[in-house]
């Protein structure tokens, strides 16, 4: 009889940032569940994309896992709808055999609140600051959490298909540091925000000092916020929290 440790494994690896190795778990792995297993590859590509710096298709593709969630669950509490996607709100903790479908709708939430609160970040500005500025500085703190801090971004494997190499060659913009990498990135949080707005243009990169500059100031950004995970409603004691972010933060705070 098939057991559900593939998709309690994948579920774990998540929980931690590690979405390479879920969806290596996913993709090698005997699963109990396919509609589970289907809803997890869904997160961990999710996670690829806001890696890669892609947060409106990160945003999307949460959309279609939590609408999947909903279908399965038709009880699960959501967040008032904002016409884009549907939100799933914490439900209340469930154990025994329910336990990795609620750490899956867990999951989904902590991911949708953290897009929710960026996309939100992106369209205001702190004052003595530009909003492209603002949100240039965003995306790097996203890359010092999501690729930097990331251990696997410097372990990494070759990709398994087209699209996995296409997501790691995103991510290799940021390795290399490469300019044009963080403003297709930055363009793409504003116009999450913001859908008819334009492309950001390389005079804010070098208005704010260019890598290092915006690495001082990400630096800034990441020490003067909370522990993690940063989401846009109340949450829980037992939120699980990645791995990578609490990494990167720890290093900006000294903590």
């Amino acid at each position: 009889m098939t057991t559900a440790r593939g998709e309690a494994a994948a579920i774990e690896a998540l929980e931690l940032g590690h979405w390479r190795q879920a969806a290596r778990v996913l993709r090698e792995g005997q699963l109990a569940d396919a509609y589970l297993g289907a809803d997890l590859r869904t997160i961990a590509r999710a996670m690829a994309y806001r890696a890669a710096g892609d947060h409106g298709l990160a945003w999307t593709t949460l959309g279609l896992a939590a609408a999947s969630r909903h279908r399965r669950q038709p009880g699960l509490p959501v967040l008032p709808a904002k016409g884009d996607v549907v939100r799933l709100a914490l439900p209340p903790r469930i154990g025994g055999a329910a336990e990795l479908a609620f750490r899956t709708v867990r999951l989904i939430w902590r991911e949708q609140g953290e897009l929710s609160l960026l996309r939100r970040q992106a369209a205001d500005h702190p004052i003595g600051s530009t909003q492209d500025r603002h949100i240039l500085v965003l995306v790097f703190v996203e890359y010092l959490c999501w690729v930097e801090a990331d251990r696997d971004t410097w372990l990494q494997e070759p990709a398994p298909d087209d699209e996995s190499a296409a997501v790691e060659a995103r991510i290799d913009e940021f390795r290399e540091r490469r300019r044009d990498g963080f403003l297709r990135s930055a363009t793409d949080l504003r116009q999450l925000a913001r859908p008819a707005a334009g492309r950001m243009t390389k005079s804010v990169w070098d208005r704010a000092d260019q890598y290092y500059g915006l690495r001082r100031l990400a630096t800034r950004e990441l020490a003067a916020r909370k522990a993690p995970p940063w989401v846009d409603t109340a949450t829980s004691a037992d939120c699980p929290v990645r791995a990578n972010a609490q990494h990167a933060w720890s290093i900006a705070t000294g903590h």
